[in-house]
């Protein structure tokens, strides 16, 4: 059970609001997200990234003159996905400028769900999941790239503030 991982098997109406919520952040998530973000957002690969990274290494492991110093910082975010709390995702959406009512109807859709398992022919539950991004859940994505983007963000500030001397 501790590596369970839930798909969103949430009713008909939540999916079809959530749809429309994801319709709606679609056509501004180009503006918010940056351009080295490649997954979830329209007209962007994942594959680009893979692209990125091999230059980088390929960058690094041939440079050999020049007294500035270079740095890559490779992050496994593989179950960040999974760890996203309610309390956070709201400061993020919040800090990005989006309306207070705005925010608490996505919150509310997204935090209301319940699981139910059967186990050996008996139902257990409810379940009430902690954590507010669900695989499946068609605002979960978008959501999930605006906290990356502040993740991203306090990562380039403390590289201009500290000026990458760890």
């Amino acid at each position: 059970m501790a590596n369970l991982r839930l798909i969103a098997l949430c009713n008909v109406t939540y999916k079809i609001v959530t749809k429309a919520i994801a319709n709606r952040l679609k056509p501004i998530m180009n503006h918010m997200i940056s351009e080295n973000q490649s997954a979830f957002v329209l007209g962007r690969l994942i594959t680009d990234n893979i692209m990125v990274a091999f230059e980088m290494q390929h960058f690094l492991k041939w440079k050999t003159q020049g007294m500035i110093g270079y740095a890559e910082l490779k992050l496994d975010i593989s179950k960040a996905y999974d760890i996203i709390e309610c309390s956070l995702l709201r400061a993020i959406v919040l800090k990005l400028g989006f309306a207070e009512k705005w925010v608490n109807l996505v919150l509310h859709c997204i935090s209301m769900v319940e699981y139910f398992v059967l186990n050996q022919g008996e139902e257990i539950g409810p379940i009430y999941p902690k954590r507010v991004l669900r695989q499946g859940d068609p605002i979960s994505p978008y959501l999930f790239l605006l906290v990356a983007k502040s993740f991203s963000a306090l990562l380039r500030e403390f590289d201009r503030g500290k000026n990458c001397m760890l």
